[in-house]
């Protein structure tokens, strides 16, 4: 069985909910197996509050949650990816 951590990117819209809650499980859930990232194709900028207080209220780790463009994971030493969504 390979140790490899997969990179998994999940994409919205606004990365404000959606894409960061499927972020944060995945990294929570399948800590050291997958890495969750998320991106959007027009990012609000920030991530919904309620988000934020949902994800906290289940003990997921909010601290580098943020509202990003798909255009970070395109520049030269992103992160390579092996599962999109």
């Amino acid at each position: 069985m390979s140790d490899k951590t997969y990179n998994v990117l999940f994409i919205c819209t606004g990365n404000s909910v959606r894409s960061i809650i499927a972020e944060a499980i995945m990294n929570q859930l399948a800590a050291g197996r997958f890495r969750g990232f998320s991106a959007g194709s027009h990012p609000r900028g920030d991530v919904h509050p309620l988000t934020l207080a949902m994800l906290q209220d289940n003990r997921h780790d909010i601290s580098s949650l943020r509202s990003k463009s798909w255009d970070e994971f395109a520049e030269h030493g992103a992160p390579k990816m092996d599962f999109v969504f």
